[in-house]
């Protein structure tokens, strides 16, 4: 049972720095922007390393650059101890980074899939390799691994993208379940469509898609919650889930008919 001194809590700038993974563009960069205002010091990661110096460049004091490829879990390990080392404790992380990449499924790649896999989700174990013991020993953390609406089922072009975003979902909460009694908080975030530059591929309907600043907000604001999920925008992500809840013989050919994958191929 756990004690009320190690009952998971919502972490401050008080507790240490914060660590957004993906921060390079979209989400990940707007959030970055939300944290510094909320008075967090923030390390950034991504591959690109001159794109992180020129957000850091926005808030010198406040924001540093920690370029990494998160799929190489050794060099993710090798981050994490330099930031801690130089800066205090990671207190909060976002794991954001992410890949999208389309699947025909009539001619697939089998590398689309292995490098989708790679970073979305082999990426997002390494940072959590890195992180869960430290926090689990201080007895202190949160960490809010960024999901997708796309893990509520299935979705055409994303049998890559949405069976990583999916395992996600499963990885959170098996470390809610074990990571609760060491005070350290889980959380998932599920968003519906962002409009960043990944959903140009997509040629389905993307309704009620919002901006990266909109879902920044979002998860600036559910980071200050201690509730398992973060979704949004509601109105639409709600809906999928009541037409995932139906049995799959009702649900599959529904999507296949709104996402307009029902017609014949020519």
């Amino acid at each position: 049972m756990t004690s009320p001194k190690h009952t998971p809590r919502v972490q401050t700038p008080k507790d240490g720095i914060a660590w957004v993974t993906g921060a390079s563009s979209g989400i990940g960069e707007a959030l970055t922007r939300k944290l510094v205002a909320q008075g967090w010091k923030v390390a950034i990661s991504a591959r690109s390393a001159e794109k992180l110096e020129k957000l850091a460049s926005e808030a010198l004091d406040q924001i540093i650059p920690a370029p990494v490829d998160i799929s190489d879990a050794d060099a993710v390990e090798a981050v994490v101890v330099k930031l801690e080392a130089e800066h205090g404790p990671i207190a909060q992380a976002v794991l954001n980074a992410g890949i999208y990449i389309t699947i025909d499924a009539a001619n697939p790649k089998f590398d689309d899939y292995a490098k989708t896999f790679d970073v979305n989700l082999k990426g997002t174990a390494a940072c959590i390799t890195a992180l869960t013991p430290r926090m689990s020993k201080r007895r202190s953390g949160q960490i809010a691994i960024v999901s997708s609406a796309t893990a509520f089922g299935g979705m055409p072009t994303a049998s890559a993208y949405g069976a990583t975003k999916a395992a996600l979902v499963n990885m959170a909460e098996c470390l809610r379940i074990e990571l609760h009694r060491y005070g350290v908080l889980i959380q998932c975030v599920t968003p519906g469509f962002v409009e960043t530059p990944a959903q140009d591929d997509n040629e389905f309907p993307k309704p009620f898609m919002v901006s990266a600043d909109t879902a920044a907000d979002r998860i600036a604001k559910g980071l200050k919650s201690d509730r398992f999920e973060v979704t949004f925008p509601r109105r639409f992500t709600w809906m999928l889930k009541l037409i995932y809840a139906l049995p799959r013989s009702w649900h599959i050919p529904l999507v296949r008919k709104q996402t307009g994958w029902d017609k014949p191929v020519e």
